[in-house]
């Protein structure tokens, strides 16, 4: 009889054991995948780098569409619409460089949801470029875009020397 109760009580310690071991292992698989608020942390890299490939003559609030897609690590930048959909809330940084095509002016502005978040200018005459970049604090499904300076007519950016960046920080 006494060996039953021994047994008993030594398969009991082992299921014990086995699930402090269990309880442990989970602990340690959510810090070290959650922050120190309990939000996830994302489990890959955010970053894009696009640039325009032909010439493209915009109208007032037309968006650029930066066509070829270099880099898109998680995904987030459309090619097909140009905007950039924060899978991620968190902090970003975007830049824009661009060349302004003929003898135009061109205003860009960049915006998260249709709110300006920056501009960039280049003047006329030959080879003009211009750049502007933002650190912003966007919630998963924000948007980010470039487009024309409203009330500008139309605008022509140089293909091929114009970029759109964005990354996670």
């Amino acid at each position: 009889m006494d060996y039953v109760i021994l047994f008993c009580n030594a398969i009991l310690l082992a299921l014990m054991a086995m699930y402090i071991y269990e309880n442990e292992r989970r602990i340690r698989e959510i810090s070290t995948s959650h922050d120190q608020t309990g939000s996830p942390i994302p489990s890959s890299k955010v970053a894009f780098h696009a640039k325009l490939v032909h010439s493209t003559t915009l109208g007032s609030l037309q968006t650029v569409i930066f066509d070829h897609v270099i880099t898109n690590a998680g995904k987030a930048y459309n090619q097909h619409t140009g905007h950039f959909t924060a899978p991620f809330n968190g902090m970003y940084f975007f830049a824009c460089t661009f060349l302004q095509d003929g003898s135009t002016r061109l205003h860009l502005q960049m915006v998260q949801n249709s709110s300006d978040i920056s501009k960039g200018h280049a003047r006329s005459g030959e080879a003009a470029s211009g750049s502007m970049n933002a650190v912003i604090y966007l919630n998963k499904g924000d948007v980010v875009s470039v487009r024309l300076y409203p009330g500008q007519g139309s605008q022509t950016i140089h293909g091929d020397w114009s970029y759109f960046t964005g990354y996670l920080l």
